[in-house]
């Protein structure tokens, strides 16, 4: 695409994915994962963040990869890791998560 056009970037979804979760660390019980195929690499998105239980923000983790298993692979590490280090004493709620639009999944 030329820059004439008003498309600076075109990704395609090369796959979708629903995650079932761990109940006992989890207040809900599966996440979906989408995996875009960039221009020269893989992203994956998962349609639920973590949110800060002091700001109250959620900030969104990616995974990336050199395919798209690896971008998968690479976003649930990072959720796990992520959920794992922050969780309080008395477990998650569903406040403590944000979820996208459902129109992005």
């Amino acid at each position: 695409m030329n820059n004439k056009s008003g498309i600076l970037r075109i990704d395609k979804v090369v796959a979708e994915f629903e995650v079932w979760l761990d109940a006992d660390l989890f207040p809900f019980p599966k996440m979906k994962v989408k995996v875009l195929q960039r221009s020269e690499d893989f992203a994956a998105f998962s349609n639920v963040s973590r949110r800060d239980r002091f700001t109250g923000f959620a900030d969104g983790i990616a995974g990336l990869g050199g395919t798209a298993d690896e971008a998968l692979r690479d976003l649930l590490t990072r959720f796990d890791l992520d959920v794992r280090e922050s969780l309080p004493q008395s477990g998650y709620v569903e406040a403590d998560f944000a979820w996208s639009s459902p129109e992005d999944f």
